[in-house]
């Protein structure tokens, strides 16, 4: 462009010199400058208007005309030129796009964040007591010693997201106790949570959850059963995205989120509204490890989960669920819901089958359903949930009752409302119910019959700052008697 400029410069350049080289003839023989003499004239008394003496004729000097076609040659070589310069760019440019291309595919990102918190449960930090003698529940004298007969609920003294409760007493089914805090006032960093994501091209992904546990270690134990800090790899996945003609679908496969209910999908302390789990969270928000597929029709409104894994449903706190199975027979869960058109209510339905896990045998079922409703209209957001399920447990000839494999019956339920006042401020209310019996033959025996009521607050300071405080009140229904287990928790979290 550059040459094709300075050639028509000089063109425009030449033409106007050209134009002012046009003379007029001159005679050769004679003198440069003449002297013209004049004779006096009688002046004409009216004035008359002078005339323009008339120039000489003179012939055009023909303009010497430029050589056309050799400027045209000469720019038809220059566009040649520059368009094969373009072609090099482009090329290069397709090689550096694939080269990025290729550099984009792998998205890495991670986040994570710190919840810290500080808690006092009442009593002695347990929501069990013993039936010390066989007093309330006689029925189980002379098969479960009164002091393995335990009243309440091991979980409902939860004091973090995580569903840790500050003790465990005596417990014989839930005996890991890694708070240990025998009910007094304590600081707390509940989880150092890590989270990576890996995007590997337009289409698939890879997701992991950890949790970094901070625990007290006793030194003075020498059989190794009191480690201190653990490490608890909560999600490890990959995912395939598609989308077809009439819907979108998703492939999970490792380990992953819960299928049925609704509470799996906020258990983490940033995006959970309350501090603590629900009675029912054990039977919802387990992580277990298989196959999943998840298919959105009609616009997302209709979404279909449907998973084959190795256990159940039910949380690592909560000794139904298996990560490598112990029997040949997978857990089949589904969960179907649909946004109605009006607000934004979501309700579903949701159930799994298998073989039970902490146990080899095939033919030894665990079934459960749900249902839940989900409703945001404007600043109040409402989530409800119903759980009903079984553990069937094996029974040795002339043995106790589900002595070769526990058995379980459950049902429960319960319903959280949260007003946003402000872009920061959150308050919440929530009951929960819970009645289930744990049978485990000579072993043990749990009776849990309670509701609990749970009101707190939650503060968001910016994107990467919550504040959280609640006091839960546990009361015990039917013959089990009233102790202190209430809990006042709360919790900082910083995300990053």
């Amino acid at each position: 462009m550059k040459r094709l400029a300075f050639a028509i410069a000089a063109l425009i350049l030449f033409s106007a010199s050209a134009s002012d080289a046009q003379t007029l003839p001159v005679d050769p023989n004679k003198p440069a400058t003449q002297p013209v003499t004049t004779e006096p004239t009688t002046p004409d008394p009216k004035p008359t208007t002078p005339t323009k003496p008339a120039e000489p004729k003179s012939e055009p000097v023909a303009k010497p005309a430029p050589d056309l076609s050799e400027q045209l040659g000469k720019l038809k070589e220059e566009n040649t030129d520059l368009r094969d310069e373009l072609e090099l760019l482009k090329e290069d440019l397709k090689f550096t796009d694939k080269r990025v291309s290729g550099l984009l595919a792998v998205k890495g990102r991670i986040k994570g964040y710190l919840d810290f918190g500080f808690f006092r449960v009442g009593g002695d930090g347990s929501g069990l007591r013993s039936d010390t003698g066989n007093l309330i529940y006689p029925q189980y004298a002379g098969t479960v010693p009164g002091s393995w007969v335990f009243l309440g609920d091991p979980l409902s003294t939860a004091i973090n997201s995580r569903g840790d409760p500050a003790e465990t007493a005596e417990s014989r089914a839930v005996t890991f106790d890694s708070v240990d805090n025998k009910g007094v006032a304590s600081f707390i960093v509940n989880a150092l949570n890590l989270q990576l994501f890996a995007g590997l091209g337009k289409s698939v992904s890879l997701t992991s959850f950890v949790d970094f546990v901070p625990r007290s270690r006793d030194v003075s134990n020498s059989d190794g059963e009191f480690l201190g800090d653990f490490v608890d790899v909560k999600l490890a996945y990959t995912q395939w995205n598609t989308s077809l003609e009439l819907f979108d679908l998703r492939i999970f496969a490792g380990k992953f989120d819960s299928v049925v209910g609704r509470e799996y999908r906020f258990q983490e302390a940033p995006d959970r509204i309350t501090v603590t789990p629900s009675l029912i969270c054990r039977y919802l928000c387990g992580r277990p490890l298989g196959v999943k597929a998840r298919a959105r029709f009609l616009d997302s409104k209709l979404i279909v989960n449907v998973s084959a894994t190795n256990g159940s449903n039910f949380t690592e706190s909560f000794n139904f669920a298996d990560e490598v199975d112990s029997n040949a027979l997978p857990t089949v869960s589904g969960r179907l819901s649909y946004q109605l058109p009006f607000a934004e209510l979501e309700v579903g339905v949701s159930g799994a089958y298998g073989a039970q896990d902490q146990q080899t045998d095939d033919k030894v079922m665990q079934w459960h359903v749900g249902a839940d409703l989900h409703l945001l209209w404007k600043d109040v957001e409402f989530t409800a949930e119903y759980v009903q399920g079984d553990a069937e447990g094996a029974t040795e000839a002339g043995g106790a009752e589900c002595g070769l494999a526990p058995c379980l019956a459950y049902e429960g339920a319960y319903g959280l409302l949260s007003y946003r006042a402000t872009n920061s401020i959150v308050p919440y209310f929530r009951l929960d119910w819970r009645n289930a019996l744990h049978l485990a033959g000579a072993s043990f025996v749990y009776i849990s019959k309670l509701w609990r009521a749970t009101t707190g607050l939650r503060y968001e300071l910016g994107k990467s700052l919550i504040f959280k405080a609640e006091y839960t009140v546990n009361r015990e229904l039917g013959n089990i008697p009233q102790f202190a287990n209430d809990v006042f928790t709360s919790a900082m979290i910083v995300k990053y």
